[in-house]
């Protein structure tokens, strides 16, 4: 009868629904000219990579109006002042969403943000690329850039880089052999603006900068 019994319990516990991961909120600071979110104290701009699921709150710190807007219509534009002090929105889709102050910026310029939304919980992505460092320059360009970049072995990495409403417009791999003194890229063909470049490791975006093409 015990053995029946442990049995029972033991199949009702795999009947048990499974409990998701909890969702993180990530606090992002509306001041006077800047967005500023955890670990960015001095920045005028808040890029950052969040987890599917995760809630977003504007908290509104300023003294004058910053109404935020995204630059991919995601969410209806939302006042930011003393009448309007939060705003919450919860991100159930992975992708690319910037955004930017209507008053005080514009797509990548000024006082803007991007959301890099990704399936990867963010902790497993941080212990993913630990000690991993990426680095793109000139920034701003002209259309020729050079990829370096510090790898761990037994992943796949890639850099995409997208357009100012998340359209991907190019995507290199990034091989040990040819990364670690430097790869030349040329992204001459794009027209002049506003990009966004991700590391990708093993089909997981773990970091979004900004990049500037010039005539």
């Amino acid at each position: 009868m015990k053995l029946f019994t442990q049995f029972v319990a033991f199949f009702a516990l795999l009947a048990l629904p499974l409990v998701p991961s909890v969702a993180a909120n990530i606090t992002i600071l509306v001041g006077d000219n800047y967005y500023r979110g955890p670990g960015n104290t001095t920045g005028v701009s808040d890029l950052r990579t969040i987890s599917l699921g995760d809630v977003v709150t504007w908290s509104y710190v300023g003294q004058s109006s910053h109404p935020t807007v995204s630059d991919i219509a995601a969410w209806p534009t939302f006042a930011m002042d003393n009448a309007n002090k939060t705003r919450s929105i919860t991100f159930n889709t992975p992708g690319v969403f910037p955004y930017h102050c209507q008053a005080h910026g514009a797509p990548g310029f000024g006082q803007y943000g991007v959301l890099t939304v990704v399936a990867t919980p963010s902790a497993a992505l941080d212990a993913r690329t630990a000690g991993i460092t990426l680095n793109v320059y000139p920034n701003p360009t002209r259309g020729q850039i050079t990829v370096q970049l510090n790898q761990k072995p037994g992943a796949d990495y890639k850099l995409r880089v997208s357009n100012i409403i998340g359209q991907e417009v190019r995507t290199i791999a990034l091989k040990p052999e040819l990364t670690a003194a430097g790869l030349p890229v040329d992204l001459s063909n794009l027209r002049a603006g506003v990009y966004f470049y991700s590391l990708v490791v093993d089909g997981k975006v773990a970091s979004t900068k900004r990049l500037v093409l010039q005539n």
